[in-house]
């Protein structure tokens, strides 16, 4: 007997060319991601499908309530869940088998965690809080990013019934047709989510692109021209013919003209919305359009019928063989376009229709419920086995850079002979290699390192001891703020009041930056310090914007003018790669992830800083890349960096008594630096992941 198509419902005519428009959209995505030229806009398929999915899964809801006057709920997810569960968890358990093999070992936490994301539908959620955070900048691309759009879809299927069944219910209490209520409800949400998109994806770019607020208004689009279906069926053929045109058109013009700079979605994302629903609406039309019969050739409905698979499988695929051989040339990437679609036809033909269409199933929803819940809790689990057995931070035992001094008795600490000999041959390493990205200062868990779109300090970012009348004030970015751990326990030990004006990527400058909050950020800090001097200002940076330097010398000599003492604390090394990976690589080789330093690029900024003002600098480098030659990955026991040059919070805690003494010999401390000792640090993690 023949099968159900998807997209209708039983006993209406099949529309083919909604599979062929599924075409249009899953091919624009595929080729976009295989680096076709040409298809700059190719993202915007995922628009497109969104527009469909609306349209057709509201179809459906109102041709029940025509049919029985209620709906559903069991049945519509029953429905919903053996229709897309089954395919979506093999690619996810297999993805994450893989994964496991081809990632990288520091990888895994992500990976984990997008398995965890993707399998409960809210890994949307869990990419965009990785997206704003700044220590998540080295993290490799997550093999499972593209079920961002699952997880929405998913999403409205569980919300938008429930309005429906609310939609309902005050009908039914008015004694009105239910279409009314539900188009003038979903209207709403759906000019509320056009509205917050286009202010998010002004304001918040990274993650507007992802959650679910800024992305309803594209499954609403669809929803509402379900409600409009009896209406177009009157459409006369002329303006099937020019509506059908000009969506194709502008759904086109979005791939081809449109680019990865333009902000997404945003107003821009109207041009594939609204394409999209005119060529839908256009196919409602009883006479089909020309555009309607090209996209109704047997090919775009094949290609269409196997778009789901084609979604799920292409992502993984091109990862993770890129992964494993690197960047692929244009064969590699029409041989990974090729099995992709082998793949999902044998994905539809093994795995998607047996399930959506098995008997045994469909008799009753709470069967399909149950098998979906346990396939869900099955894939769950296994993650969650993952998660419980990873590696953890823990206190420090390894001796880090004191591995380096010569002689821990005498009153200036020395470097050994050979440094060389100090660096780590083979793990264990502390941290693992794969916490290395969560290695960070617990004031990151706090709040306190001010992200990008605020150029206002946080008064409440106030450390070590809080009610001291002793103030020291630390103003930079985030290559300052890796040693706060370190400064946390002098502060303590010299009764401080450790104050915080840290920024992530914004140099202690005044002027010049590229970002013009940086600016603002610096200026307000100066005018809080001015208003109110501290006793000691700290200022360090990674920054390399040439115009910056200036920024930052009006901005420190303003402070020692006003009789503040500064004090530079100079850039580190910068590797050239990212050491904890490569260290996760190559666990018994660790030499092997050796590097020359790419540079110390604050340090021309934070040199000018000294010679402008004379205030003092120190360089701990001597204590982190000893070899001006090369630097290590890990040395004494501990793992050096973190992302990029950052310092990991384990062997940054670890340089304590290096800064200390150099605070000390600037006489800034009560302690003399003989009474400071290589084993006076903090050796247990100072704060939560961020």
């Amino acid at each position: 007997m023949p099968r159900p198509d998807p997209t209708t419902a039983p006993g209406r005519a099949r529309r083919r060319d909604i599979e062929g428009l599924r075409a249009v959209a899953v091919l624009a995505v595929l080729l976009y991601h295989l680096r076709v030229p040409g298809l700059g806009g190719g993202f915007a398929g995922v628009d497109v499908f969104f527009v469909i999915s609306g349209f057709l899964i509201t179809g459906i809801l109102l041709r029940e309530i025509d049919r029985t006057g209620r709906v559903s709920l069991g049945d519509f997810w029953a429905r919903r869940a053996r229709r897309l569960l089954p395919a979506a968890l093999v690619v996810v358990a297999a993805t994450f088998a893989a994964g496991w093999v081809v990632l990288p070992t520091s990888s895994r936490p992500d990976l984990i965690a997008d398995v965890l994301g993707s399998t409960l539908y809210v890994v949307n959620w869990v990419l965009a809080a990785r997206s704003v955070d700044y220590l998540a900048e080295g993290a490799g691309v997550s093999p499972l990013q593209h079920y961002w759009s699952l997880a929405v879809e998913e999403q409205f299927y569980l919300l938008w019934p429930l309005l429906v069944v609310a939609g309902l219910a005050l009908a039914a209490r008015r004694r009105t047709s239910p279409r009314r209520p539900l188009a003038a409800l979903l209207g709403l949400v759906t000019v509320l989510s056009l509205g917050w998109s286009v202010v998010a994806t002004a304001q918040t770019p990274q993650t507007a692109y992802l959650v679910t607020p800024t992305r309803l208004w594209e499954l609403g689009a669809g929803a509402l021209l379900a409600f409009t279906v009896p209406a177009l069926r009157r459409l006369p053929a002329w303006a099937a013919q020019v509506a059908a045109a000009a969506g194709l058109t502008l759904v086109l013009l979005t791939v081809l003209l449109i680019g990865p700079s333009t902000p997404w979605p945003g107003s821009a994302a109207l041009l594939p919305v609204a394409g999209s629903a005119l060529l839908l609406a256009a196919g409602t039309c009883a006479t089909p359009t020309l555009v309607g019969r090209l996209l109704s050739v047997p090919p775009m409905v094949w290609v269409g019928g196997l778009s789901y698979g084609i979604y799920l499988v292409h992502w993984p695929l091109l990862v993770l063989v890129e992964e494993q051989r690197g960047p692929l040339g244009p064969a590699g990437l029409a041989l990974v376009g090729v099995l992709t679609v082998l793949l999902a036809w044998l994905l539809r033909l093994l795995v998607e229709d047996p399930v959506r269409f098995s008997s045994r199933l469909g008799v009753r929803p709470a069967r399909s419920l149950l098998a979906a819940g346990t396939a869900m809790a099955v894939v769950t689990g296994a993650a969650g086995v993952a998660w419980a057995a990873r590696p953890t931070l823990g206190a420090t035992t390894a001796p880090g850079p004191a591995a380096l001094v010569a002689d821990p008795s005498a009153d200036v600490w020395e470097p050994v002979g050979l440094p060389r000999r100090a660096y780590d041959r083979a793990g264990p390493v502390q941290p693992d290699p794969s916490l290395a990205r969560q290695d960070v200062p617990g004031y990151y868990a706090d709040g306190c390192q001010v992200q990008q779109g605020v150029a206002v300090p946080d008064p409440t970012c106030v450390y070590g001891d809080v009610d001291s009348p002793t103030r020291v004030a630390l103003w930079g970015d985030s290559k300052l703020g890796q040693y706060a751990s370190a400064l946390e326990a002098i502060a303590q030990a010299e009764s401080w009041r450790l104050e915080l004006y840290l920024k992530s990527a914004c140099s202690p400058t005044v002027a010049g930056a590229t970002e013009p909050e940086c600016d603002a950020f610096g200026q307000e800090v100066v005018r809080q310090l001015l208003a109110d001097p501290p006793h000691l200002v700290l200022l360090g940076s990674g920054g390399f914007e040439a115009a910056e330097r200036e920024g930052m010398v009006e901005g420190a000599r303003a402070l020692t003018d006003a009789g503040i003492d500064v004090v530079v604390v100079d850039d580190n090394a910068h590797p050239d790669h990212q050491a904890y990976e490569c260290a996760a690589e190559h666990p018994q080789d660790l030499l092997a992830c050796e590097r020359p330093p790419r540079g110390i690029y604050g340090r021309p900024h934070l040199r000018a800083v000294h010679e402008a003002t004379g205030a003092p600098v120190i360089d701990l480098n001597p204590w982190i890349c000893p070899e001006e030659s090369t630097c290590p990955a890990a040395l004494g026991g501990q793992l050096v960096y973190r992302q990029g040059s950052h310092l990991t919070d384990t062997y940054a805690r670890s340089l304590t008594p290096f800064l200390y003494r150099e605070l000390s010999a600037l006489g800034l401390t009560e302690a003399a630096p003989g009474d400071i000792a290589l084993d006076d640090v903090p050796r247990q993690p100072s704060g939560g992941t961020p």
